[in-house]
């Protein structure tokens, strides 16, 4: 197969038709049975021919609840705007930022087509810059996971605070066993097992006597350490998953998602600094963000001078403990032009949580060097 360069790509040459839409005055039940009958985790809405929002499983599962006779318009979010003659590597970094699998494209302000995650993995094993990389170079380790006996609220609360789609189910023993999706969730959470009638989507709570390994899929799409990036997206094509688990002799070691893909082609792009993404904050006010870009500015100055940072990703949940009061909780992931890095971080105070979070990675960079250093000194003196 000829390989072909990510940075000539356009979205027209990777976009594919949006068979399925949804039209705005649509209930959310017709929208919902849309979804279920293609199989598909996100639908456009559109009024006329333009694009105006989209619906998702997430944005489901993120609602209190929401009467399936709602109008698709109170439950959809804002589409990131993707023109069919932007570059591949800018339009994936605009599907990243705006948190979203797919999103339409457009051509004087009508929709043409539609770029989804999957459309874009389909194109990776024809990569020679990734293609042959290896999973244990860009997976995230120490996945957060289920048991068979834990109950579907379990498994729901856990997608919702970690913005996961999939989660792994392990065993007693920690052997991967199964895997539970966001859409398992959703098909039980309107179905008459659930607390709420059948006509209630409810965002927040599932019944709790249903068991997850009543509604996992089994056996899981897996792969090992050693595999290379192209088999874990020809598993992605061929199996149908966003999401493919990684095993080493049986136990769970770490998880490849889509979005960990797309971060490996914003690695790519020719361009000066770090991309920065930071997902899971609820708070509104700019000047917060503000704040945390800036720390994480300085921490990728200082850390451009050991290693060159591409992408650094940081999810933040909110934990509301002590009335008022807000703990937060971070994890991180670095990706520079030589390694990954992961951190994380716990505290009441959301600038100290940041900075000790970026301390971690910077040590950890440090650390790195430092062990590469080592070895070069060793290597000169044999």
């Amino acid at each position: 197969m000829k390989g072909i360069e990510m940075n000539q790509l356009l979205v027209s040459d990777v976009m594919s038709d949006a068979a399925v839409v949804a039209r705005k005055g649509e209930t959310l039940s017709d929208v919902v049975s849309k979804m279920k009958k293609g199989h598909l985790r996100e639908v456009p809405v559109l009024d006329g021919d333009k694009p105006v929002g989209l619906v998702s499983y997430s944005s489901l599962v993120m609602r209190r609840s929401v009467p399936l006779s709602a109008k698709v318009e109170q439950v959809m979010r804002p589409a990131p705007r993707l023109e069919e003659d932007m570059s591949m590597t800018q339009a994936v970094e605009e599907l990243m930022s705006a948190g979203v699998r797919g999103a339409p494209v457009v051509r004087n302000g009508k929709m043409v087509g539609f770029l989804s995650r999957t459309d874009i993995i389909k194109i990776l094993p024809r990569i020679d810059e990734l293609r042959g990389k290896k999973v244990s170079e860009f997976m995230s380790s120490n996945p957060v996971a289920v048991t068979e006996k834990e109950n579907v609220a379990k498994a729901q609360m856990l997608m919702k605070g970690l913005m996961e789609k999939s989660l792994p189910v392990v065993d007693g023993s920690g052997r991967l066993v199964g895997a539970v999706s966001m859409s398992d969730v959703i098909d039980v959470l309107w179905t008459p097992r659930a607390v709420k009638p059948a006509n209630v989507i409810q965002g927040q709570r599932a019944a709790p006597e249903i068991s997850v390994d009543s509604i996992m899929s089994r056996p899981p799409v897996s792969a090992s350490v050693g595999d290379s990036l192209e088999k874990v997206a020809n598993l992605m094509i061929n199996r149908g998953v966003a999401t493919v688990f990684i095993e080493e002799e049986g136990n769970l070691v770490g998880v490849v998602s889509q979005a960990d893909m797309m971060e490996q082609i914003i690695s790519l792009k020719k361009k000066e600094g770090v991309y920065v993404q930071i997902t899971g904050l609820s708070e509104d006010d700019p000047d917060i963000y503000d704040v945390m870009y800036e720390l994480i500015g300085k921490a990728m100055k200082r850390i451009d001078k050991i290693q060159f940072p591409r992408v650094f990703t940081v999810h933040v949940q909110t934990y509301h403990s002590e009335g008022l009061r807000s703990k937060f909780s971070m994890h991180a992931r670095l990706t520079t032009d030589r390694k990954m890095y992961f951190a994380s971080a716990t505290d009441w105070d959301l600038f100290k949580t940041l900075d000790t979070l970026l301390n971690q990675v910077e040590k950890n960079v440090k650390r790195e060097h430092e062990r590469d250093l080592d070895k070069r000194k060793k290597k000169q003196g044999s």
